[in-house]
């Protein structure tokens, strides 16, 4: 009875310490939070991570541009004040076009529409109302001087005229400049590097293909840089002298129809 009694009492203890059974596919909170917060700390691990490389390669990017410059040599600072030189006359130019009103794209019409109409009445009314124009102030002071005569007229205007065209292509010659020296210096950066690279290799007791390459890499820099002075200024340049021919064109098609105009007036008075 005794022992019956401790047997009990044994198998009791074990089933008091077996744990409580688990339903599958339950994990228990603690894990859940667990893994939550791993799973949390890797990504913003990650996040970390890959703010820190795209700075990683921005900040390289900028070394890697000042590298390369400075690996250009001399030719390269040459190349940067020319650079400096077109952009400051790129913007000049940019500001006296800007504050100019050199003529208005209805001018030509109105002023054939009123010497049609009213002869040279109507033309001296157009170039009142628009007096502010370049265009206006040129053949005004062609009327002032011509007192009824063509020859005296187009005179006046082509000697004004000649004035403020040299002021609206001031600077281009600096451009056109630019734009043809700079990619001669890049060439002769470029010769000047070639010419130390084969002198080190021939210097040199062994042949390596990257140190040549390298070499030659550098000594192209130059190149790289004087297209890109060049090419911006060039482009700046045939801008500004489209826009001064298209003046100088409208300048003289407009003179050329009061002109028309005074000859008839001259031929009728004789």
């Amino acid at each position: 009875m005794g022992s019956l009694f401790f047997v009990q009492l044994e198998q009791g203890h074990r089933l008091e310490a077996q744990p409580a059974p688990q339903v599958e596919g339950e994990q228990p909170a603690e894990q859940e939070k667990t893994e939550g917060s791993e799973e949390g700390t890797e990504q913003a691990k990650e996040e970390t991570t890959a703010a820190n490389e795209s700075e990683t390669d921005a900040e390289s990017g900028g070394f890697l541009l000042w590298d390369y410059f400075l690996a250009g040599g001399d030719f390269m600072w040459v190349l940067f004040v020319a650079g400096v030189i077109g952009l400051a006359v790129f913007f000049e130019r940019i500001y006296f076009f800007a504050t100019r009103k050199l003529t208005k794209r209805t001018f030509e019409q109105d002023l054939v529409d009123a010497l049609n109409t009213r002869g040279m009445e109507g033309a001296k009314d157009v170039l009142a109302a628009n007096e502010k124009l370049t265009i206006s102030k040129i053949l005004n002071e062609g009327l002032a001087v011509a007192e009824g005569d063509p020859e005296h007229f187009s005179k006046g205007v082509e000697r004004e005229a000649g004035g403020y065209i040299a002021l609206a292509e001031r600077g281009l010659p600096i451009l056109a400049a630019v734009s043809t020296i700079a990619p001669l210096v890049g060439f002769l950066g470029t010769v000047s590097g070639m010419v130390e690279a084969f002198d080190a290799i021939a210097n040199s007791d062994s042949v390596n293909a990257k140190v040549v390459a390298g070499g030659i890499k550098v000594a192209l820099l130059t190149t790289a840089g004087g297209l890109i002075v060049a090419i911006p200024a060039m482009t700046f340049f045939q801008y500004f002298q489209s826009r001064v021919n298209a003046f100088a064109t409208e300048v003289e098609q407009a003179a050329n129809h009061i002109y028309k105009q005074l000859l008839r007036k001259d031929s009728s008075a004789a």
